[in-house]
């Protein structure tokens, strides 16, 4: 039975799950290039809060509540915004009158509201980090953000891999 490349990249990711769900979460060294994943802080800012050795006072955790509520705002009309632009984009290109310009001109458009959105994103991590953390309390934010994100990714391995076909499961 032949099987598409997607079903076949699932099933691979799906065998490597349990190695990357005890992979150790360390912090990155200076030396290290931070690279793929960066913080999901976005949306999980409260796991700041239940941080192991990490001691937020009422300032910090106003500060944290305020930046959450001014970015979520402000995720939102990006989002919104970059949804609509891959629409644009998507109906550009099915439109058999359209030109090479005009699907060029419809594609920098998306990826100008994903930078935006991707700025946006950048933005908060910052302020979390440099403006209402401690340069002490850093290290065990990032740690315990890392821990969050790989458990985050081995849920969704497992949500994903329970989908597969019994015949590509490992």
């Amino acid at each position: 039975m032949k099987m598409n490349r997607m079903v076949m990249l699932a099933a691979g990711l799906c065998m490597m799950a349990p190695a990357l769900s005890q992979a150790r979460t360390e912090i990155l060294s200076e030396n290290t290039e931070l690279g793929m994943t960066f913080v999901d802080l976005a949306s999980r800012p409260r796991n700041l809060e239940d941080c192991q050795g990490l001691t937020l006072d009422d300032a910090q955790k106003t500060a944290l509540k305020q930046a959450k509520f001014e970015y979520m705002k402000q995720k939102n009309t990006l989002d919104a915004t970059a949804k609509n632009a891959w629409i644009d984009y998507a109906h550009t290109l099915m439109d058999m009158a359209s030109t090479k310009d005009q699907g060029t001109a419809a594609g920098g458009v998306v990826k100008d509201a994903m930078g935006a959105a991707g700025q946006a994103k950048l933005d908060f991590e910052i302020k979390v980090f440099y403006d209402i953390l401690k340069p002490e309390q850093r290290e065990t934010a990032f740690k315990c953000i890392m821990k969050h994100m790989k458990q985050k990714m081995a849920d969704k391995l497992k949500r994903a891999c329970s989908k597969l076909p019994p015949e590509t499961k490992p």
